[in-house]
């Protein structure tokens, strides 16, 4: 008899803290941009003071910080809360959460937005192994199962480059101004993500590289210019 109650109280416990969660686009500071059947991008924003609900994820995630930073800290399902410091400018994770999801709550203790570009890829399983891609002015900042992330610099000395992606590939600009030329055949099909002939002009700004396709980006003002390149696998 006891434990039968142990394993009903047990389950009763679990069912409470699983109906405290919710999934990660449902959480109002984690806002859904895009979505296709690949992938989907997210805008984190936690003003500071404000706390995210408890909220899951389920696939894995890449992130890219877009400002300077804020100190938050973290509390997973049912364990402590932990201090992070702030992420600088560009600073790009990758968190694995398929097959083993996970969840968690975000609070902003600093003075500044957290806020964080951030793509979730939806596959679960057969992530592609093509090889990474090269440019001028590009270095691979981190790599894995679902993702690439690509730092690409162009500063006075390197004003264009080019790459050639084998999966999807979403740009996003960091800071400076550039112009992106790519087919837009696929403009259509892949609407209404940016494809094609683009200018990104502030952080954040994005635009969708078709598998196969071959972008050329070009700095547009005098200063340096940068964006974060994430190959979803």
């Amino acid at each position: 008899m006891n434990l039968i109650r142990l394993a009903a109280a047990f389950i009763i416990a679990a069912t409470a803290l699983v109906a405290g969660q919710v999934p990660v686009t449902q959480d109002p500071h984690h806002r859904v941009t895009f979505e296709n059947a690949q992938l989907r991008i997210l805008d984190v924003n936690v003003p500071p003071g404000a706390m995210s609900l408890e909220h899951r994820h389920d696939f894995d995630i890449a992130t890219v910080s877009m400002n300077s930073g804020t100190e938050t800290r973290v509390q997973p399902s049912g364990q402590a809360w932990t201090t992070r410091q702030p992420r600088p400018l560009g600073d790009v994770a990758v968190t694995e959460y398929t097959g083993k999801p996970g969840s968690h709550r975000v609070e902003n203790i600093g003075r500044a937005p957290y806020q964080l570009f951030a793509i979730e890829n939806l596959r679960k399983n057969g992530w592609s192994t093509a090889k990474p891609a090269t440019g001028l002015g590009t270095r691979l900042a981190t790599e894995s199962r679902a993702f690439r992330l690509y730092d690409v610099h162009l500063p006075r000395e390197t004003s264009q480059t080019s790459h050639t992606h084998a999966v999807p590939t979403i740009v996003v600009l960091v800071n400076g101004i550039v112009m992106s030329d790519g087919p837009d055949a696929q403009a259509k099909q892949h609407a209404p993500a940016p494809v094609g002939l683009k200018q990104l002009t502030q952080p954040g700004q994005w635009l969708l590289i078709p598998a196969g396709d071959t972008h050329h980006m070009v700095r547009l003002n005098t200063g340096d210019a940068r964006v974060v390149e994430i190959e979803v696998r």
